[in-house]
């Protein structure tokens, strides 16, 4: 933790704006899930944060014991390792290939039929091999990538699992495709950018599997490292508490000690024989 160059908004400006989004919030989420989906703004800590991009943002966390640089901070699909966060530029590179590192948990969505006018960047050609003129369902992996990020894997069955390995195409198929790949670059050198060239070469010498071991990665280009951290305070200032007044009684004397203990030894005694007569039951006459 450090002092970063730069001032904290405004607090009152920061407490405005989160009132409005918990008002929003609560239009739109059942009343029954408000103490699980909306936050309570009296808990909430500011913290400015300094980034490897040069940027200095603020951000709030559930109390102040977590550090920013511990926290994990959603993406667009799922929380980031700890340490990162999202800063967008305008000159950030385009989201590369990862490879998948593991395979998480498995939806199914249900497509309508494709139109059968292609849309206008698409070769008709191409839209009558592609297009799909039924309803069909697809299986979709969430896979963790190298980096650590969350994408989606779309499967090449309904019945297919991780265990099942990739399916490839034939050897004389994969051949086939690779100068019909070639020809294409040739024909039109910006038909793929370098990266996805290169990305198909990798399937290719692969043997063109399916699901491909390779995702792009949308949270990489826009994914930054917390460098350093600065405490601004509470969202809802909190009430001061009085402490309480250290008792000054002094400590009782041994010979003030000792008279309270001979009293209670005594009051002991006297309850003892009460319990003695009540277990012995009530006098009875000969």
């Amino acid at each position: 933790m450090q002092r970063l160059p730069g001032k904290a908004r405004s607090r009152q400006e920061v407490l405005r704006e989160c009132e409005a989004e918990v008002a929003k919030m609560r239009g739109y989420i059942p009343r029954v899930l408000w103490d699980f989906l909306i936050p309570d703004l009296s808990r909430a800590f500011r913290w400015r944060v300094q980034l490897d991009c040069g940027c200095t943002t603020e951000v709030l966390t559930r109390e102040d014991g977590t550090p920013p640089h511990e926290a994990q901070w959603k993406d667009h699909r799922s929380p980031l390792p700890p340490g990162q966060m999202t800063c967008h530029h305008d000159d950030s590179p385009p989201p590369p290939y990862r490879v998948i590192a593991e395979w998480g948990d498995r939806r199914e969505v249900t497509f309508p039929a494709d139109p059968i006018e292609p849309s206008d960047d698409t070769d008709p050609r191409v839209w009558s091999v592609l297009r799909r003129d039924e309803p069909h369902t697809s299986a979709f992996w969430e896979v963790t990538l190298a980096c650590g990020h969350v994408e989606e894997a779309i499967a090449p069955s309904l019945d297919w699992v991780p265990a099942s390995g990739p399916r490839r195409a034939a050897p004389e198929r994969v051949q086939q495709m690779s100068a019909e790949f070639e020809d294409a670059w040739r024909a039109n050198p910006e038909l793929q950018t370098e990266r996805d060239r290169e990305h198909t070469r990798r399937m290719l010498a692969d043997g063109w599997p399916a699901p491909e071991p390779e995702r792009l990665c949308y949270s990489c280009p826009r994914v930054r490292m917390i460098l350093a951290y600065e405490r601004v305070g509470w969202l809802v200032p909190r009430q001061r508490q009085s402490r309480k007044a250290t008792s000054t009684t002094p400590t009782p004397s041994r010979s003030a000690l000792e008279r309270r203990l001979r009293k209670a030894e005594s009051e002991a005694e006297r309850l003892r024989a009460e319990l003695d007569r009540i277990d012995q039951g009530p006098l009875r006459p000969d």
